[in-house]
């Protein structure tokens, strides 16, 4: 089999898992039903991710991993002010979150499986990140960051409400507004 229909393979046992899990939580998945919907065997499945640990904490590397490519490395970026950098960061957390808007739901459940997993891959991270931010602002920057955690997650978090608060065809410029929200409150906050 080519390197290609591999890597193929394996992204279709990694979305099926991701889905799975998230629907019916790590105790509630199993392992037959991720293998038919991805379209392989159970052997395959096992084959690729020897145990359902495995694919889980595969699944919540490359979640955090994204996200400390994507949002931890803005705040760190040169070149840039402070409040440019806390925009874009704000932003592209929020875009994030709204890209996987049942992961933070799905955290909050799995939390005592999902800690080891944050503090091994994802807590280095930001603490470089909270050093350097630490640099240039007269504060606790953990508070920072748990506010801008809090103001992003809370939408998303509260689904069933937001759906009720808005039709359909309006909830990406409900969501568009929340995130504008969230970057001026925070950084009205710093008086940014």
């Amino acid at each position: 089999m080519s390197n290609k229909g591999n890597n193929n393979t394996e992204e279709a046992i990694l979305k099926a898992a991701e889905a799975e899990f998230v629907e019916h939580g790590f105790d509630g998945a199993r392992t037959t039903s991720i293998a038919e919907k991805a379209g392989v065997t159970h052997a395959m499945l096992h084959y690729y991710f020897r145990t359902k640990e495995q694919l889980f904490d595969r699944i919540l590397e490359e979640k955090f991993s994204t996200l400390a490519e994507s949002v931890l490395l803005i705040f760190s970026t040169k070149g840039m002010t402070l409040k440019e950098r806390l925009e874009k960061g704000i932003a592209t957390h929020f875009d994030f979150v709204a890209q996987n808007p049942n992961l933070p739901r799905f955290l909050m459940s799995e939390l005592p499986r999902v800690s080891p997993v944050v503090r091994a891959t994802f807590l280095p991270k930001l603490s470089a990140v909270i050093s350097e931010v630490q640099k240039e602002l007269d504060m606790d920057v953990r508070m920072l960051m748990l506010d801008i955690v809090s103001q992003n997650l809370f939408p998303f978090l509260v689904t069933p409400l937001l759906e009720t608060l808005t039709a359909s065809e309006d909830r990406n410029a409900m969501l568009e507004q929340i995130k504008q929200e969230n970057i001026t409150l925070i950084l009205k906050r710093l008086d940014l």
